[in-house]
């Protein structure tokens, strides 16, 4: 008998029925979405999840100085690290914790709470570790048949001069990536490329050998070609340190070397400076400041922190200052190029010399010499750094052609120096030009701008017109010395003619080799051209009444009649008795000129004056017959005196190799059984001009040897005094020896 199925349980059925089919479609579709549309992205999650990745560091570019002499390198190190998914035991954990804590100096709780954390595969125990201690861990591993404990290469910065050019070359961080001067610069250049292992992995994090394995090789970053010299560099620091010290400066002081043809800058410096190898550090100088404050205090570590920025700080090119009277040359440029004066027109300097506001107003300006200079030719005036003949000079010029001339010189934007942290001068407004500010804009006052665009503004002048762009990177290169970029010399625009640039340098080189302010930048044998500076930073006041804080500087280049180098030197608030920038930079500009022109084979061209105080290098006579010496000292010119009675020349002084002037020069030989004695005090030769000097230890039958500013100008009766001494008064030396004796004139000023 057929039974009719009940109504319900068919519905029950097909309910059932539908809800399997639909279950089953949403698995295929979800098999399906899982399987084929997702699969790439599964795909790489297991493998990410069965393999390891390891970086492999890139080095860093090196850097370079113009000769190809390494400034920054690296070194390879090794970062330890342990493995703790591979720990074998707890006793194994402790021996591993113990060794390492002693080895690497780690605290050996910071060890065992890494070791603890089983399932990591990665835990850094110390990154930078010396090849001392990476032996003794491998030694360790071997000896203890350890698999959890590695060793990695890291590659750290090193810099082979320490503190040379260190404002320039700057610093990476602890990820390797610059954070000052060109490694900041240029990291995206100096940044290699990393490479990379990928090894497959079991559950507990051992490698398997699969398809899946695979090593991508690192990229060396480029190497940077600077523009600096590091010998030139050297000589200027040596002298930019003499300045700080010398000075008592109560900032820094700085300095910078030019190509003023090209721009390249060979040499760029700040002192103190600070060690590239431990950028943190701060220099004695800096430390020394933090004496007003309580250690540990908050206030010791503000003044800390600061105190860092403006160790790292490159002042040559992020410091504003008034450039003084250096500016002189600018404003003497413009109106000869300009033809509204001569250098033979006539001004008329009065102490006060008034600038008149209104009808009714006048405000005074002093000239640095007491009762003024008189009248002048402008040639005489800007020799002897006369405010008042700048100030009438600017008068004729006008402030619309003078503002004209401030910006094409610069001093309205950057240089664009391809290093970081440049700073834009400030300068008055064409509206706020006023005769005042046009007066005291003429010799460098009320307004700042930087060294290095105070240089570059110069160096137009120097090089015959133009305005360049400077730069400390001639080049990029890669490890097989091909060039990848290549820096090619900028000219922004002329400004005066080459004719106007030649006559003004003419009067500055005159300047300097007849008596003017910036007499203490001459070096024997080489036509200067320069121009000292004096600005005021900041007014004190106190039961005294007012002082000032001054910033001394002085910009020269040479050779005048063919210029190669221009170089500026400031000294930042000297604290001393004469702070005037002829005083407390260009004997420094001078030392450093002279050391790098030789250098440079640019060979001097000496002056009958300077002929006749020739230096000559003494000979070697020890062995020589009596009659032998004598004939090739009076062959030579020399004076000579002989002690004995022997046949050969046993000994002499000064030794051979010393240098002694010709004119003035005693060799003293010893012969038979004479031996040299100590038999005459040194005299105190401080304040002595050079012929007292030369006199004072000729007659005493010793030898004088002049350093420093060794002319005189008795047209103006302006004499150089002995300011130092190489032997100190009251030592008692044998007949010859020779005595160094530096001479400065320190009646020299600037005027502003």
């Amino acid at each position: 008998m057929f039974i009719k199925p009940d109504k319900h349980i068919l519905q029950r059925g097909k309910l059932v029925l539908g809800g399997a089919i639909l279950l089953w479609a949403v698995l295929i579709f979800r098999l399906f979405w899982l399987q084929v549309i997702k699969y790439d992205e599964y795909h790489r999650l297991v493998i990410a999840n069965i393999t390891a990745s390891s970086e492999i560091s890139a080095p860093r570019g090196i850097i370079y100085d113009r000769n190809m002499t390494e400034l920054a390198i690296n070194t390879t190190l090794q970062r330890v690290f342990i493995a703790p998914c591979d720990i074998r035991d707890e006793e194994e954990k402790l021996l591993i914790a113990r060794f390492l804590s002693d080895v690497l100096e780690v605290d050996y709780d910071t060890i065992i709470a890494k070791a603890n954390k089983s399932l990591r595969q990665d835990e850094t125990i110390k990154n930078y570790v010396e090849k001392d201690a990476a032996d003794k861990i491998r030694a360790f591993i071997d000896e203890n048949n350890l698999t959890c404990v590695h060793l990695q290469d890291q590659t750290k910065r090193y810099y082979p001069f320490g503190s040379l050019a260190s404002h320039v070359i700057g610093f990476t961080g602890t990820e390797g990536s610059g954070l000052y001067g060109l490694e900041l610069q240029y990291n995206d250049y100096l940044t290699g490329v990393a490479g990379k292992i990928i090894t497959s992995t079991n559950a507990r994090g051992g490698s398997i050998p699969t398809k899946y394995e695979s090593y991508t090789e690192s990229e060396s970053g480029y190497n940077v070609v600077t523009t600096i010299d590091y010998k030139i560099q050297s000589m200027l620091e040596e002298q930019v340190m003499a300045s700080f010290y010398d000075n008592n400066a109560q900032n820094r002081c700085c300095g910078i070397v030019i190509d003023c043809n090209t721009g390249a800058i060979l040499a760029m410096s700040t002192y103190p400076n600070y060690d590239l190898n431990n950028p943190s550090v701060l220099d004695d100088w800096s430390l020394s400041q933090l004496n007003a404050y309580v250690p540990g205090s908050e206030d010791y570590m503000a003044a800390q922190s600061e105190l860092r920025l403006q160790m790292w700080n490159n002042k040559p090119i992020s410091t504003l200052y008034e450039p003084g009277s250096t500016f002189k040359i600018i404003t003497a440029s413009m109106g000869l190029e300009e033809n509204v004066f001569q250098d033979t027109t006539e001004f008329t300097c009065t102490d006060p010399f008034y600038v008149p506001l209104t009808e009714e107003t006048k405000w005074p300006v002093s000239c640095w010499h007491a009762g003024g200079h008189g009248t002048v030719t402008f040639r005489s005036g800007l020799q002897q750094s006369c405010n008042p003949t700048l100030m009438q000079a600017v008068w004729l010029i006008g402030k619309d052609t003078f503002y004209k001339y401030v910006q094409a010189y610069g001093f309205t934007s950057k240089t664009d120096i391809d290093l970081p942290g440049e700073s834009k001068g400030i300068f008055h407004t064409p509206a706020t030009l006023n005769i005042l500010e046009l007066s005291t804009a003429s010799f460098g006052q009320n307004f700042k701008t930087t060294p290095l665009q105070e240089l570059v503004a110069i160096c137009s002048v120097a090089n015959g017109g133009t305005l360049v762009t400077p730069y400390v990177v001639s080049a990029l290169v890669d490890d097989e010395g091909n060039t990848i970029v290549d820096t090619v010399p900028e000219v922004k625009r002329t400004i005066i003619s080459e004719d106007t640039a030649k006559l003004v340098t003419d009067i500055l080189a005159e300047g300097v080799s007849s008596g003017g302010a910036a007499k203490n930048a001459y070096v024997k044998g080489y036509k200067v051209a320069a121009k000292t500076g004096t600005s005021e930073v900041t007014e004190i006041r106190n039961e005294d009444g007012e002082t000032y804080l001054r910033i001394g500087s002085c910009v020269a280049y040479a050779p005048a009649d063919d210029p190669q180098i221009a170089m500026i030197i400031i000294c930042d608030q000297p604290n001393t008795e004469n702070v005037f920038g002829s005083v407390t930079a260009a004997p420094y500009v001078s030392h450093a000129m002279g050391d790098i022109l030789r250098y440079m084979n640019i060979d001097p061209v000496y002056t009958e004056e300077e002929l006749a105080d020739m230096e000559v290098t003494v000979a070697n006579f020890i062995g020589l017959s009596t009659e032998e010496a004598i004939a090739e000292l009076e062959k030579k010119g020399l004076s000579y005196k002989i002690y004995g009675d022997g046949p050969t020349i046993t000994q002499q002084v000064p030794k051979t190799g010393s240098t002694i002037i010709q004119g003035s020069g005693l060799i003293v030989l010893y012969s038979g059984n004479e031996l040299p004695r100590e038999s005459i005090l040194v005299p105190n030769l401080l304040g002595y001009s050079i012929s007292g000097a030369t006199k004072k230890l000729t007659d005493l039958g010793l030898n004088i040897l002049l350093e420093g500013a060794t002319q005189s100008y008795t047209n103006t009766g302006s004499y150089a005094q002995a300011i130092n001494q190489s032997i100190p008064e009251g030592t008692k030396v044998t007949p010859g020896t020779v005595v160094s004796v530096e001479f400065r004139f320190t009646d020299a000023q600037d005027g502003g």
